[in-house]
């Protein structure tokens, strides 16, 4: 009988000793496999982080050549209104000095043709502003899409 309680024993032992390194087998490939993972999740963070800090360096780019655009714009805008003003003074005080109603007429007649076509001149350059600083605007952002188009086009560990 003591034979067969060694016997069982031994078998009991070889068991809680084959499970025992099974488990510890399994431990390693887990805390293996876990501290990969970990490893690519902080390398993707640090990824995304990179690309978020690209694409807020693009905004404020854009953002500053908006605002250069609006400056300019406005300026146009106070240069046109200073010179459109100038311009009807003149055209008053030539006004004033008429001798007759036609020639009043003439200089009237006069005075609109040079608006209209100032009006025309000052309207094309300010929309090619607006289109140019649109353009130039979009350049960064447009350059940031393309970039993580690119990127996340593919898998992340790729």
């Amino acid at each position: 009988m003591n034979e067969q309680i060694a016997a069982t024993t031994k078998i009991v032992e070889e068991v809680v000793s084959r499970s025992q390194q099974a488990l510890e087998e399994l431990v390693k490939a887990s805390r293996a496999q876990a501290e990969k993972a970990g490893n690519t999740a902080k390398a993707n963070f640090e990824e995304v982080k990179a690309l978020n800090e690209k694409n807020l360096a693009a905004l404020v780019e854009s953002t500053r050549i908006v605002a250069r655009g609006l400056e300019e714009a406005s300026q146009a805008v106070v240069n046109f209104s200073q010179k459109n003003s100038e311009a009807s003074l003149a055209a008053l005080k030539k006004l004033a000095t008429a001798g007759t109603v036609v020639e009043a007429a003439e200089i009237q007649q006069s005075f609109a043709k040079e608006s209209v076509t100032a009006l025309v001149g000052e309207a094309e350059r300010m929309s090619a502003l607006v289109s140019t600083t649109a353009r130039e605007a979009l350049a960064p952002l447009n350059e940031r899409v393309t970039e993580v188009v690119d990127r996340f086009g593919k898998p992340l560990t790729a």
